[in-house]
């Protein structure tokens, strides 16, 4: 068996490993480092779609595994030397894109291995999106070379998107959810060809692979289990207890127990971090409604990331109990009927307090279009809302606030139900955030910037997508691997002191670095 850290090891997210069982070569992951990008780019300077893996290859954003990419990317002259994988799985956790954000440069007939409720995800956004091409996750637009040192994307009536081959772990992909996923959002525009989609056998090489539904930020997470020939790895994913599907990670954890793992890779993500006890879904819906409550006849608006589906079912429940009805964007009910096509969605779709907010879109997208005719007779305007602010909880997050010009609020109610602000980019998001909501005389709850500028975050009104350090550590005492190896942290070295005395072996492997046993 052979561990490799492709990247990851010591940052928060971009994970990328490489697994040899002993039969077969799989990766775990294949997300954006967005520390490491942040090195180089920024909103408005990013990689040259033109130059296709050139720019990423050459700034070290992408493994130096030549074989693991789109031959179609290749700009003429540029070939450089690296080391083959030869994979023949790729195990997707969940639809983060510091998980799976740099799929777009590998080659689709790789097959991937996902929830169908994670793929769902995944399609819907890029679906609904404008996708830079290293992030086309669901389906990727082929390049043709423009010129010599150029590339572009093929004529949209030359050649079809190309779908992934899709092997579906931890759940069935029923006839609905296999139409979506077949379906060009563009009917008339460019088509799509679907590879594959087929279930998973369990098996790959001979040794078995487990799949774990857990409890995370966004729909269809999984943690894995893969059989190799110095016996079982185990890979947390991203993974909490404090939601509202807790208890399937307290299920994983007993099960991973049970296997007696050889190596657990673990995630670190709030490791190091000065935390009390967490806050929890229950009560963050729960504070949130006392604050809708309290903002009677006053218009609400919620900011919190709609891939949270567990979240956007909160607020549409305290829509529900205070008379109001919670308007989304049209993105944010394409991603609903996505997961409405793998069930377990009922009662969301077709709520009568679910509605769309109809802003202002010129020339929309076919999807677009098709979405507000389904739903016309649900499409919200700023005067409906204006005539009626009291009736209404919306939905909008930093980027939607441009809206506010045309609803013309006299106050409100804002409620900040998402993380705080980590970098100095986001920080400066938030004073503009802050900016917008003093201009319209909003009340605002779960964050605040006082007389001198500073920030600051409380409330209660978000609940973290992650485990803390001491429930990781405890996790990890609970599984009891004879091995274990930190990702997706910045505190790696917090393992080895919270876990001195334990007879669970610490290895801090850097990115690039491997372990074989």
């Amino acid at each position: 068996m052979e561990l490799r850290i492709l990247d990851g090891a010591d940052s928060i997210g971009g994970t990328k490993v490489f697994l040899h069982t002993g039969a077969s070569r799989l990766l775990l992951d294949f997300g954006i480092n967005y520390k490491r990008f942040g090195l180089y780019f920024e909103e408005y300077l990013k990689p040259r779609s033109s130059q296709g893996l050139a720019d990423l290859w050459q700034l070290g954003l992408i493994p130096p595994c030549p074989d693991l990419y789109r031959p179609d990317l290749w700009v003429e002259g540029f070939a450089p030397a690296g080391d083959d994988l030869a994979v023949e799985l790729i195990l997707l956790s969940h639809p983060h894109m510091d998980h799976c954000g740099l799929l777009g440069v590998v080659r689709p007939e790789i097959p991937v291995g996902a929830s169908p409720r994670g793929w769902a995800v995944l399609k819907a956004i890029q679906d609904a999106g404008k996708s830079e091409f290293y992030a086309e996750t669901a389906y990727v637009v082929p390049r043709v070379p423009q010129s010599r040192r150029a590339l572009t994307a093929a004529g949209v009536k030359e050649r079809p998107a190309q779908g992934r081959e899709i092997r579906f772990i931890g759940g069935e992909a029923g006839p609905e959810l296999r139409e979506f996923l077949s379906s060009s959002p563009s009917p008339s525009g460019r088509g799509l060809e679907p590879a594959g989609i087929h279930g998973f056998a369990g098996r790959v090489g001979g040794y078995e692979v487990r799949a774990f539904p857990v409890d995370h930020s966004v729909p269809g997470a999984l943690a894995y289990a893969v059989e190799t020939d110095r016996g079982w790895v185990v890979y947390t994913g991203d993974l909490r207890r404090h939601g509202t599907e807790g208890e399937t990670t307290r299920r994983f954890i007993e099960e991973a127990r049970a296997l007696r793992p050889a190596l657990l890779l673990s995630e670190g993500t709030r490791a190091g971090r000065a935390e009390g006890e967490c806050t929890t879904e229950e009560q963050v819906q729960a504070r949130a409604h006392d604050i809708v409550v309290r903002g009677k006849g006053r218009l609400v608006l919620a900011d919190f990331s709609p891939r949270h589906v567990e979240r956007l079912t909160a607020f549409l429940a305290i829509a529900a109990a205070t008379d109001r009805r919670l308007a989304i964007l049209a993105k944010d009910m394409y991603l609903l009927e996505a997961l409405a096509r793998c069930g377990g969605m009922e009662g969301v779709v077709g709520s009568p307090h679910l509605v769309v907010y109809d802003d202002v879109v010129v020339k929309p997208d076919i999807w677009n279009r098709d979405l507000r005719e389904r739903h016309r007779a649900r499409l919200v305007g700023p005067d409906e809302v204006r005539a009626d602010p009291g009736g209404f909880l919306l939905a909008f997050s930093f980027w939607d606030l441009k809206n506010l010009l045309d609803i013309r609020p006299t106050g409100g109610v804002y409620i900040y139900s998402s993380s705080e602000a980590y970098g100095e980019e986001q920080a400066i998001d938030m004073h503009r955030l802050w900016n917008w909501l003093q201009l319209f005389g909003f009340e605002v709850h779960g964050f605040a910037v006082d007389g001198h500028g500073e920030l600051s975050f409380g409330g209660g009104l978000h609940a973290s997508g992650h485990a803390s350090g001491e429930e990781l550590l405890a996790m990890a005492r609970e599984i009891r691997p004879r091995i274990l190896v930190p990702l997706h942290t910045e505190r790696p070295d917090l393992f080895v002191t919270g876990l001195r005395g334990e007879p669970i072996e610490v290895r801090l492997i850097p990115n690039g670095g491997s372990l074989s046993l």
